[in-house]
């Protein structure tokens, strides 16, 4: 608890005595209007929109440490926790991070992968992925096994794929730099439904529109997301000129093949090993990561939708009720209630 309360007040810019102070009373059941109205020789005079951001850090933090529990104790009884991964889990101060770190080891369904697995091909995915001057049909052909459904070599390499792609799509660290460099370089493309101009005539001004990502004002962001709840706008991020034309590598392909150092040299493994890294983003990552993205701009755009309603509201409540007439207030309540 010190090590949250001490994060809040660090992020806040306040003391920890204030937060441990907040956090006893919303703990007890008080509300946050009410600590702001009637406890603020508790608080050392925190506003209501502090008391307002202490309280969601503290739910997500609690959240996020909780969650880190679970997680610890899941992988710890796989018998899977090194010191190593431990330390960065414990580190991991988002649950995106967490959740991507954890990835590896969240018990599943049956995947494709782990069936390939169980058919013996894992040792021909690394091989491979760490020798691509190897021919891949021709190192196939000692993986073929009838009882489990690998009669050919396409069957073997299909399942070695299977295996790289989960690999690939599980990378904490990767997973992380996929998503800064598609926030800070992607462009949301935002269309109209065919057949809906007439009954979306509203979003109108989105039929065609396209801005980056990272710039997108909350409030375009909620008419966007808007649009699409009610099946008249769609959208998709774009990076550069990839969506324009499928047969081109998309940039996110790049960097996971910089990740994972492969390049195509013309060697007998890189062009198959280039299929597995386009494979991995089109089919396992890129919906991923833009649901991801897309989640981001919307709790920031929610969250600054209320900032401007309760700016709006505050200069609402603080105009003169009777225009320029001089008006007398009186509050007959005590300050302790």
């Amino acid at each position: 608890m010190n090590s949250i309360s001490r994060r809040i007040a660090d992020e806040l810019g306040v003391r920890e005595q204030q937060v441990n102070a907040t956090v006893e009373l919303l703990d007890e059941g008080a509300t946050v209007p009410f600590i702001a109205r009637y406890r603020k020789e508790v608080t050392g005079s925190l506003d209501d929109s502090q008391l307002r951001n202490l309280e969601e850090r503290l739910r997500y933090l609690r959240e996020l440490e909780d969650r880190r529990s679970t997680i610890l104790n899941s992988i710890d009884e796989q018998g899977k926790l090194t010191d190593e991964l431990r330390a960065s889990i414990d580190g991991a101060d988002t649950k995106n991070r967490l959740e991507d770190l954890y990835l590896p080891y969240k018990p599943k369904r049956r995947t494709k992968a782990h069936i390939a697995r169980e058919a013996g091909l894992e040792p021909l995915a690394d091989a491979l992925l760490d020798d691509p001057t190897l021919e891949p049909e021709a190192a196939a052909q000692g993986y073929l096994n009838k009882e489990a459904g690998i009669e050919d070599a396409k069957g073997a390499l299909d399942g070695a794929r299977y295996i790289l792609m989960e690999r690939f799509a599980e990378d904490a660290e990767l997973l992380g730099s996929l998503r800064d460099f598609i926030w800070q370089e992607g462009q949301l493309k935002v269309s109209v439904i065919e057949g809906k101009e007439t009954e979306g005539a509203k979003f109108r001004d989105y039929f065609d529109h396209v801005e980056p990502l990272k710039k997108v004002p909350s409030h375009r962001a909620l008419a966007i997301l808007r649009g699409r709840n009610e099946g008249i706008l769609a959208f998709t991020i774009a990076v550069g000129d990839a969506e324009d034309d499928r047969k081109q590598p998309h940039p996110a392909e790049q960097r996971i093949a910089a990740h994972w150092n492969l390049r195509d040299s013309g060697r007998a493994a890189d062009k198959w090993l280039s299929e597995v890294v386009r494979w991995t983003w089109r089919v396992k990552l890129s919906t991923q990561i833009e649901t991801d993205l897309m989640a981001q701009v919307r709790e920031a755009a929610e969250s600054e939708a209320i900032n401007v309603f309760a700016a709006n509201l505050k200069d609402l409540l603080l105009l003169a009720p009777a225009g320029p007439r001089p008006t007398l207030g009186l509050d007959p309540g005590l300050r302790t209630g």
